[in-house]
């Protein structure tokens, strides 16, 4: 079979359908949308491509879903096989490591420069500093010891050692596993349950792993209708009372949904602690919203403390220009950074590679142009 499509298999009981597809997020899209509710995924597993594609494409996921004839009874059969047959799934290039990312920036702000134009004498600060990078971030670089060293290299060498820098002081977090038992929380429109998605995603499909999930209220109204059908897709089970949760395990971890909680209420953070303790949740994941205000961000960073945060998630990563921003965010938290969320929705990219993605999106794609043939990798 050609795994740049998608197939059906039919047999006398069922119907099965194989997907070859490019992450977890897509092949929950898929089903859901050409298979309906009804479909369960059977099996998973990843397959790379053939002889050179192997080494310039990134493996797939072969996904064999089946449908019941009781559920697709009202439609019919050669209709659903035209929907399903022949749909070509593009290659998806392999992401980049820290060594490269430097290369593949963010795209410069072309209103910026035409405001303030790049000149040949200009030092390695005024660049950062016209080709929009972030003055709080600036300011930290320049309090480097080696600062005075680094301002008088020649670009490429400047942001080479910048770049080294940031990704030090990266790994100086703390680094925290993440329990069996986590809750995910944020303030409104963080995207705290898009990002659950990606992540019950990623156990079912990727670790192998059979994750609950727990819809907690907390005296807010916490509607799972969206969360609900997800769950039925890729076969997680969906709990709104914490009594009648089996016990969890590595295995069968334990992920709690909460209601969005508004910054100008601290006490409900502090309620919203007191129910997470007494169901012994142990990991405690803040999602932000990367294309907020940086107060905002801030604000949420110091007020989830009042809830004992563990680990940090960024979200709408592809809204912004360069990701500049949020080094001082991901760098002053005192969480653990536990990824990187593009899209708004639960197909978009899920990365748990943080300091890669931060890397590659930090130096405007400016500043290759101006003295950057003689790059050598970090």
């Amino acid at each position: 079979m050609s795994t740049d499509s998608l197939q059906q298999e039919t047999n006398s009981e069922t119907k099965r359908f194989r997907l070859v597809v490019r992450s977890a997020e897509e092949a929950v899209r898929l089903i859901k949308e050409k298979l309906g509710d009804q479909a369960k995924v059977v099996s998973v597993r990843q397959v790379g491509g053939e002889g050179l594609k192997r080494f310039i494409s990134s493996p797939k996921l072969e996904v064999i879903a089946e449908l019941s004839p009781a559920s697709d009874a009202d439609e019919d059969e050669s209709e659903t096989s035209e929907k399903l047959s022949g749909e070509h799934l593009p290659e998806l290039a392999e992401k980049p490591t820290v060594d490269e990312s430097i290369k593949s920036a963010s795209n410069l702000s072309e209103e910026v420069v035409a405001n303030d134009p790049i000149k040949d004498g200009d030092s390695v600060s005024a660049l950062l500093q016209k080709t929009g990078f972030d003055e709080n971030l600036l300011s930290q670089i320049k309090s480097w010891s080696n600062w005075n060293e680094i301002k008088d290299l020649p670009l490429a060498d400047s942001l080479k050692h910048i770049t080294i820098g940031l990704s030090d002081r990266y790994k100086s977090n703390p680094d925290v596993p993440l329990g069996n038992t986590v809750a995910l929380i944020g303030t409104p429109g963080s995207g705290k349950t898009t990002t659950l998605c990606k992540i019950l995603a990623h156990e079912v499909f990727i670790n192998k792993k059979v994750p609950m999930v727990l819809k907690m209220e907390n005296g807010v109204p916490n509607p799972d209708d969206s969360l609900r059908i997800f769950c039925e897709v890729i076969g997680v089970t969906l709990y709104r009372e914490a009594s009648r949760l089996p016990q969890p395990t590595d295995d069968r971890p334990l992920y709690v949904d909460l209601p969005g909680l508004s910054l100008g209420r601290v006490e409900d953070w502090g309620q919203t602690k007191e129910a997470l303790d007494h169901c012994n949740i142990e990991s405690r994941i803040l999602v932000i919203n990367g294309a907020y205000d940086l107060k905002v961000l801030n604000r949420s960073i110091q007020t989830s403390k009042h809830l004992g945060g563990t680990h940090i998630a960024i979200t709408h990563f592809d809204e912004l220009s360069n990701a500049t921003k949020l080094w001082p965010v991901v760098l002053g938290s005192g969480m653990t950074p536990f990824c990187i969320c593009n899209g708004q929705n639960v197909t978009g990219d899920f990365s748990r590679g943080v300091l890669n993605q931060m890397i590659s999106k930090t130096f405007p794609e400016e500043l290759y142009s101006r003295g950057f043939a003689s790059y050598q990798k970090i």
